[in-house]
């Protein structure tokens, strides 16, 4: 499971390039996350750690290439939000 600015970013990277057909620059993600250019590139070497993006040319955040748009499932069941006095309309 990402932590929360590392979700963001993979999730402002994901939906801008699919909007722009471009990555965006950091200033373009200071403004998109609130964060500094510190925590950005901490975002961003986790992430390519986490193999959710490939960052080799680490001057330029052009050549990002996004290999997941999104966090990965984890092995951990959902909980059931139904009620057992609800079962009933959902079952039958």
């Amino acid at each position: 499971m990402l932590p929360d600015y590392e979700r963001k970013v993979l999730g402002i990277l994901h939906n801008y390039t699919s909007q722009r057909s471009r990555m965006p620059n950091i200033h373009e993600l200071e403004i998109k996350t609130g964060l500094s250019k510190q925590r950005i590139k901490e975002a961003l070497l986790l992430l390519e750690k986490e193999s959710y993006i490939v960052w080799e040319d680490k001057s330029s955040l052009e050549r990002i290439l996004i290999t997941e748009g999104w966090e990965r499932e984890t092995d951990t069941p959902k909980q059931s939000t139904v009620k057992p006095n609800s079962k009933y309309w959902t079952e039958y």
